[in-house]
Formats: C-alpha cells, sequence, structure tokens
C-alpha cells in the first residue's frame, strides 16, 4: 500500500573501437577509445489503484495473524487440560495408595485378634497365617502402587518442562462441585471454541482470497517519479561529453482484457475452497455438539455413581467394623472378615475411580467451553 523508493547508481567504464562517418566528410576511427558512462537517480513507484487487491490481501494478512494466535491459545488449552489430567492422575494414584493403608491397617488387626484367639485357644493357627498372607500382599501392593505413584509424576514433570526427578506433594482429594449446564455449554462452545473460531477464519481468509483473485479483472494505475542524473565521457567519437539530469514524473495504467480465462478458472477454484472451508465448520460443530453430549453424560453418570459409591463407602467401613467386632467376640470367622474387608477395598477403589472420572469429565466440558484458558 506504500510506494516504494530506490536510489540506482553505477559506473561504467570500457574501451570501444569507433569508425565513424559524417555527412560533412570528417571520419573518425580510433581503437581502444576509453568511455565512461555514470548515472545516478532517485525514483518513487507508488501503485494508486490495482483493482483493491492492497486492501484485501492486508486483510487476508490480519486474517492469519489471529488465525495463528486463535491456534496459539487452543494449543496452550490443550496442554492445560494435559496437565490437569496428569495431575488428577497423580491425585488419583496418591489416593489408592492412601485406600491400600487403610486396608493394611485392617490386616494388621485381625493379625492381632487372630493371633489374640490362638493364645486363649479359641481358633487354631489358620485364621492367623492367612490375615499375615493377606498383610504381605497388601504391603507388595502398597510398593506398586507407590511406583505407579512415581511414575505418573515422572509425566506430569515431562508435561511441565521440568527435571524428570522433580519431587512435589499433591492433595490427596479431589473436589467435584462443579454443576454444568448443558445449554450454556453448547451456547458458549458455538461462541467461544478456538476450533470453531479457527474454521471461521480460514472461510474468511479463503473469501478474501477470492477477492485478491477478482481484483486482476480491474485496472491498475502506477504513479512514478524521480530524479536522474547522466554523464559520459568519451576520448572520440561524436560526443566527447554529454550530461543529463532533472526530475521525471508519469502515470501508467494497465486495463486486462483476455489472459486466457486464467482468472475465471482461479474465481472457481476458490469458490470450491469457500465451500470447503464452510462444510468443515459444520462439521466441527457436529463433532463439537456429539463431544459435548458425551462428556456432559460422562459427568452426569460420574457424579450419580459417586453419590452411590460414597453412600456404598459408608456401608463397607461399617459391615467391617462390624464384621472386625463379632470375630473379636468369637461370632465370626476369617473367611467373613476378608469378604468384608475385599467388599470395602473395592468400595473405596470404586469412589477414587468415580470421582476421577467425573473431574475429568469436568476438565473436557470446561476446554471445549474455552473455559481453561482466557
Amino acid at each position: 500500500m506504500l510506494p516504494r523508493i530506490n536510489v540506482t547508481t553505477g559506473d561504467v567504464f570500457n574501451l570501444s573501437n569507433i569508425n565513424q562517418k559524417f555527412t560533412t566528410g570528417q571520419e573518425v576511427k580510433k581503437n581502444w577509445v576509453p568511455v565512461n558512462s555514470f548515472n545516478a537517480g532517485l525514483n518513487l513507484n507508488w501503485t494508486i489503484f490495482d483493482g483493491l487487491k492492497m486492501f484485501a490481501t492486508k486483510d487476508r494478512l490480519a486474517a492469519l495473524q489471529s488465525l495463528g494466535e486463535i491456534q496459539l491459545k487452543n494449543q496452550i488449552q490443550e496442554v492445560v487440560a494435559q496437565v490437569l489430567n496428569a495431575y488428577y492422575e497423580v491425585v488419583r494414584q496418591k489416593q489408592q495408595i492412601k485406600a491400600l493403608n487403610e486396608s493394611a491397617a485392617i490386616s494388621v488387626e485381625r493379625v492381632s485378634l487372630s493371633q489374640k484367639k490362638l493364645d486363649v485357644g479359641y481358633s487354631d493357627k489358620t485364621p492367623l497365617l492367612q490375615a499375615k498372607v493377606d498383610y504381605s500382599a497388601q504391603q507388595i501392593n502398597i510398593l506398586k502402587q507407590e511406583t505407579v505413584l512415581q511414575q505418573t509424576k515422572v509425566s506430569l514433570n515431562q508435561l511441565l518442562g521440568r527435571d524428570a526427578n522433580t519431587e512435589f506433594e499433591v492433595l490427596d482429594t479431589i473436589e467435584v462441585n462443579y454443576v454444568p449446564n448443558l445449554q450454556n455449554i453448547k451456547d458458549t462452545t458455538l461462541a467461544e471454541n478456538f476450533s470453531i473460531q479457527s474454521a471461521e477464519k480460514n472461510i474468511e481468509i479463503a473469501k478474501l482470497q477470492h477477492k485478491e483473485i477478482n481484483s486482476q479483472r480491474l485496472p491498475s494505475i502506477n504513479f512514478n517519479t524521480g530524479y536522474l542524473f547522466t554523464q559520459n565521457n568519451s576520448k572520440a567519437g561524436l560526443q566527447l561529453f554529454n550530461r543529463s539530469y532533472g526530475p521525471t514524473v508519469g502515470l501508467n495504467a494497465t486495463i486486462p482484457i483476455f489472459n486466457g480465462g486464467m482468472v475465471k478458472k482461479q474465481l472457481e477454484s476458490s469458490a470450491v475452497n469457500i465451500a470447503i472451508q464452510q462444510i468443515q465448520l459444520d462439521q466441527i460443530k457436529n463433532e463439537l455438539d456429539s463431544k459435548i453430549l458425551t462428556a456432559y453424560k460422562n459427568f452426569d453418570y460420574a457424579t450419580k455413581v459417586l453419590k452411590l459409591n460414597e453412600e456404598n463407602v459408608k456401608v463397607a467401613q461399617e459391615n467391617v467394623q462390624i464384621t472386625l467386632e463379632r470375630y473379636r467376640l468369637n461370632q465370626s470367622n476369617s473367611v467373613e472378615i476378608k469378604q468384608a474387608q475385599g467388599s470395602y477395598e473395592d468400595a473405596l477403589y470404586n469412589v477414587i475411580l468415580a470421582r476421577y472420572n467425573a473431574k475429568i469429565a469436568e476438565i473436557e466440558l470446561k476446554k471445549l467451553s474455552n473455559d481453561l484458558v482466557k
């Protein structure tokens, strides 16, 4: 859109063989005549009108810059979602260790009660041995779970771009207090989702490209001006010295008449590209609508399962306490205790998994509605 200003200069020296005859009868014939030509100039060239192509190009470049910013935000949001998922995976693994320790504490009490019953002759050694075997297996599981926890911490460190061996601690709880509104999420997604924004920006860029192509059908007008200086020196010939200088100004126009139908073909191809971009936008909207509904259903299912499992944990915990007390009073056996303990472990694992799944679904919903990165 701005003019182009250039300074040009040159100094050429050459040796020429001259053989000239004039109407006066004079004749000049010399070999190896030195000739020096010097020129300098200041030129300004300005495209005044090019079928509005320059404006379409400027808008297209601005749209490309905006598209890059949108894509950057989308990439940042993807990384944020990955970091959050990895963080809550670390929390989940830590909760698993806590659950295993609670179960191990029950096994310790089983060992103590079995030992006492053996000492007073209420039971044989089998329940004691079984309790010790179960406790030993739980200790092995705790060691395995601690290894898994360290592995998930390494993954999180990698996402955060820091040393894989960096030690850190996380909370051992996952709060689930998100109350999503499906219609609000859909409306926000259609208005703010980065994927939709990128698709809409691609349509805008395609339309601006169409304008750029169409500008080739219109005339173009160029204005140029400058100041030129030339000087020639020769030791022989018609002109021994010639110098000229002064300003120049000009205006020229180019009017396209026919170019073999190239512009028409380019416009047809551009129109197809616009249609393709529109179809891709519709596909993205349909995919996002499906993802939103899936994530919402997952969250709703996970929260319902979480409530049921939280109640189940209370029941299973009470059942373990009652069974231990009955075992202490010699009204139950080790098999019943092991079953109650297994049910309590399952209830703890299920509530941990349900809480984790609800949080992952929450993160997905927030990502789709651009609620993670503003």
